[in-house]
Protein backbone atom coordinates (compact mmCIF):
# COMPACT_ATOMS: atom_id res chain seq x y z
CA UNK A 1 0.00 0.00 0.00
CA UNK A 2 3.04 2.46 0.76
CA UNK A 3 4.65 1.43 -2.26
CA UNK A 4 1.38 1.93 -4.13
CA UNK A 5 1.17 5.75 -2.38
CA UNK A 6 4.58 6.67 -3.12
CA UNK A 7 4.05 5.84 -6.98
CA UNK A 8 0.82 8.21 -6.91
CA UNK A 9 2.76 10.89 -5.03
CA UNK A 10 5.87 11.29 -7.38
CA UNK A 11 3.40 10.70 -10.51
CA UNK A 12 1.58 14.02 -9.41
CA UNK A 13 5.03 15.63 -8.87
CA UNK A 14 6.12 14.39 -12.24
CA UNK A 15 3.23 16.59 -13.82
CA UNK A 16 3.89 19.92 -11.72
CA UNK A 17 7.09 20.34 -12.70
CA UNK A 18 7.82 22.64 -15.70
CA UNK A 19 9.74 21.57 -18.99
CA UNK A 20 13.17 23.64 -17.62
CA UNK A 21 13.13 21.63 -14.60
CA UNK A 22 14.92 18.12 -13.87
CA UNK A 23 13.83 15.45 -11.83
CA UNK A 24 16.56 15.48 -8.81
CA UNK A 25 15.88 14.15 -5.26
CA UNK A 26 12.60 12.39 -4.05
CA UNK A 27 14.42 10.08 -1.17
CA UNK A 28 14.72 12.93 1.32
CA UNK A 29 11.53 11.97 4.41
CA UNK A 30 11.03 14.81 6.61
CA UNK A 31 8.40 14.11 9.22
CA UNK A 32 5.30 16.36 10.37
CA UNK A 33 3.00 15.92 13.52
CA UNK A 34 -0.24 13.62 12.77
CA UNK A 35 -3.19 14.80 15.00
CA UNK A 36 -4.79 11.63 15.04
CA UNK A 37 -2.21 9.54 15.88
CA UNK A 38 -0.47 12.02 17.82
CA UNK A 39 2.72 11.27 16.61
CA UNK A 40 5.09 11.99 13.91
CA UNK A 41 4.26 10.51 9.87
CA UNK A 42 6.24 10.63 7.00
CA UNK A 43 5.82 13.45 4.25
CA UNK A 44 6.86 12.44 0.59
CA UNK A 45 9.12 15.52 -0.59
CA UNK A 46 10.43 16.10 -3.89
CA UNK A 47 13.07 18.48 -4.75
CA UNK A 48 13.81 19.30 -8.42
CA UNK A 49 16.80 21.31 -10.20
CA UNK A 50 16.80 24.23 -12.83
CA UNK A 51 20.49 24.34 -14.50
CA UNK A 52 19.67 27.62 -16.38
CA UNK A 53 18.88 29.37 -13.28
CA UNK A 54 20.53 26.96 -10.83
CA UNK A 55 17.63 26.90 -8.65
CA UNK A 56 15.51 24.24 -7.13
CA UNK A 57 11.68 23.66 -6.86
CA UNK A 58 10.73 22.16 -3.36
CA UNK A 59 7.40 20.29 -3.28
CA UNK A 60 5.80 18.60 -0.23
CA UNK A 61 3.07 16.02 -0.31
CA UNK A 62 0.49 17.12 2.45
CA UNK A 63 -2.46 15.33 3.40
CA UNK A 64 -4.53 18.00 1.62
CA UNK A 65 -2.54 20.28 -0.41
CA UNK A 66 0.60 19.70 -2.30
CA UNK A 67 2.87 22.79 -1.94
CA UNK A 68 6.38 24.44 -3.29
CA UNK A 69 8.68 27.08 -2.97
CA UNK A 70 11.45 27.68 -4.58
CA UNK A 71 15.09 28.31 -3.65
CA UNK A 72 18.22 30.11 -5.20
CA UNK A 73 21.94 29.41 -5.23
CA UNK A 74 22.36 31.92 -2.06
CA UNK A 75 18.94 31.19 -0.93
CA UNK A 76 19.91 26.70 -0.51
CA UNK A 77 23.52 28.29 0.89
CA UNK A 78 21.50 29.93 3.52
CA UNK A 79 19.68 26.58 4.31
CA UNK A 80 23.22 24.28 4.13
CA UNK A 81 24.40 26.98 6.38
CA UNK A 82 21.69 26.42 8.87
CA UNK A 83 21.90 22.55 8.70
CA UNK A 84 25.53 22.86 9.38
CA UNK A 85 24.46 24.81 12.86
CA UNK A 86 22.32 22.25 13.47
CA UNK A 87 24.88 19.28 13.22
CA UNK A 88 27.05 21.00 15.13
CA UNK A 89 24.29 21.52 17.98
CA UNK A 90 23.30 17.75 17.52
CA UNK A 91 26.81 16.44 18.30
CA UNK A 92 27.08 19.51 21.35
CA UNK A 93 23.69 17.87 22.67
CA UNK A 94 24.33 14.57 22.45
CA UNK A 95 27.52 14.43 23.86
CA UNK A 96 26.47 16.21 26.96
CA UNK A 97 23.13 14.50 27.33
CA UNK A 98 20.96 17.56 27.48
CA UNK A 99 17.63 19.06 25.48
CA UNK A 100 17.25 21.89 23.70
CA UNK A 101 14.82 24.19 21.57
CA UNK A 102 16.16 27.17 19.76
CA UNK A 103 15.78 28.84 16.98
CA UNK A 104 19.02 28.35 14.58
CA UNK A 105 18.08 31.42 11.17
CA UNK A 106 15.63 32.03 8.70
CA UNK A 107 15.55 31.57 5.20
CA UNK A 108 14.08 33.11 2.71
CA UNK A 109 12.35 31.48 -0.10
CA UNK A 110 10.31 32.35 -3.28
CA UNK A 111 7.69 31.63 -5.41
CA UNK A 112 5.51 30.13 -3.22
CA UNK A 113 2.44 28.17 -4.24
CA UNK A 114 0.46 25.40 -3.13
CA UNK A 115 -2.70 23.17 -4.69
CA UNK A 116 -6.13 21.88 -3.20
CA UNK A 117 -7.27 19.77 -5.90
CA UNK A 118 -6.86 21.18 -9.26
CA UNK A 119 -6.82 25.16 -8.23
CA UNK A 120 -2.89 26.69 -8.01
CA UNK A 121 -2.95 29.58 -5.87
CA UNK A 122 0.57 31.70 -6.00
CA UNK A 123 2.13 33.22 -3.11
CA UNK A 124 5.30 35.72 -3.54
CA UNK A 125 8.60 35.60 -1.25
CA UNK A 126 8.15 34.23 2.13
CA UNK A 127 10.60 32.90 5.42
CA UNK A 128 11.44 29.38 6.62
CA UNK A 129 12.25 29.41 10.35
CA UNK A 130 14.90 26.64 10.77
CA UNK A 131 15.05 25.38 14.57
CA UNK A 132 16.44 22.99 16.36
CA UNK A 133 14.40 20.76 18.33
CA UNK A 134 14.99 17.36 21.36
CA UNK A 135 12.95 14.72 21.06
CA UNK A 136 15.11 13.34 23.63
CA UNK A 137 18.80 14.06 24.99
CA UNK A 138 19.61 11.94 22.01
CA UNK A 139 17.45 12.74 19.63
CA UNK A 140 17.23 15.97 18.10
CA UNK A 141 15.48 17.32 15.00
CA UNK A 142 15.93 20.14 12.34
CA UNK A 143 12.39 21.77 12.21
CA UNK A 144 11.51 23.94 9.50
CA UNK A 145 8.51 26.00 10.09
CA UNK A 146 6.50 28.39 7.63
CA UNK A 147 4.37 31.36 7.76
CA UNK A 148 0.93 32.10 6.56
CA UNK A 149 1.56 32.52 2.70
CA UNK A 150 -1.15 34.35 1.03
CA UNK A 151 -2.12 34.38 -2.54
CA UNK A 152 -0.64 37.34 -4.48
CA UNK A 153 -4.34 37.67 -6.66
CA UNK A 154 -6.87 36.50 -3.56
CA UNK A 155 -6.05 37.91 0.00
CA UNK A 156 -8.53 35.48 1.40
CA UNK A 157 -6.73 32.47 -0.21
CA UNK A 158 -3.93 31.45 2.47
CA UNK A 159 -2.01 28.72 3.38
CA UNK A 160 0.14 27.43 6.67
CA UNK A 161 2.19 24.38 5.26
CA UNK A 162 2.90 22.00 7.78
CA UNK A 163 5.77 22.23 9.95
CA UNK A 164 8.26 19.55 9.22
CA UNK A 165 10.82 17.22 11.20
CA UNK A 166 14.09 16.37 9.95
CA UNK A 167 15.81 13.76 11.52
CA UNK A 168 19.70 13.40 11.26
CA UNK A 169 19.83 10.88 8.43
CA UNK A 170 17.29 13.45 6.74
CA UNK A 171 18.57 16.27 7.43
CA UNK A 172 22.16 15.67 5.87
CA UNK A 173 20.70 14.33 2.95
CA UNK A 174 19.04 17.65 2.51
CA UNK A 175 22.32 19.22 2.75
CA UNK A 176 23.91 16.80 0.33
CA UNK A 177 21.19 17.64 -2.08
CA UNK A 178 21.45 21.35 -1.90
CA UNK A 179 25.38 21.04 -2.33
CA UNK A 180 27.30 22.55 -5.24
CA UNK A 181 29.51 19.94 -5.54
CA UNK A 182 26.41 17.35 -5.96
CA UNK A 183 25.01 18.93 -9.19
CA UNK A 184 27.76 18.41 -11.86
CA UNK A 185 27.45 14.69 -11.20
CA UNK A 186 23.58 14.46 -11.20
CA UNK A 187 24.19 16.43 -14.24
CA UNK A 188 26.22 14.15 -16.18
CA UNK A 189 23.62 11.22 -14.94
CA UNK A 190 20.98 13.15 -16.59
CA UNK A 191 22.17 14.05 -19.83
CA UNK A 192 23.56 10.32 -20.20
CA UNK A 193 19.95 9.11 -19.33
CA UNK A 194 18.67 11.73 -22.14
CA UNK A 195 20.98 10.01 -24.78
CA UNK A 196 19.77 6.83 -23.77
CA UNK A 197 16.07 7.67 -24.37
CA UNK A 198 17.28 9.70 -27.41
CA UNK A 199 17.83 6.55 -28.87
CA UNK A 200 14.09 4.74 -28.41
CA UNK A 201 12.39 6.76 -30.45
Amino acid sequence: MRVFTLIFVFSVFSGLVQAEYLQYRSDIRPKYYNDVWQNQSELATRIDYDPDKNQFAFYIKENLYLTSFKLSREQADSLIAAIDKYKEWNLKASKNGVTLEKEISKVEVSNTSWKLGDDWDFGGKSILIISFFSQSKQRHQLVVSFLKWIDRFNEFSTHTPETLYFDYDEAIKLKNALSEKAIPEFLEKAKKQAEIEAEFK
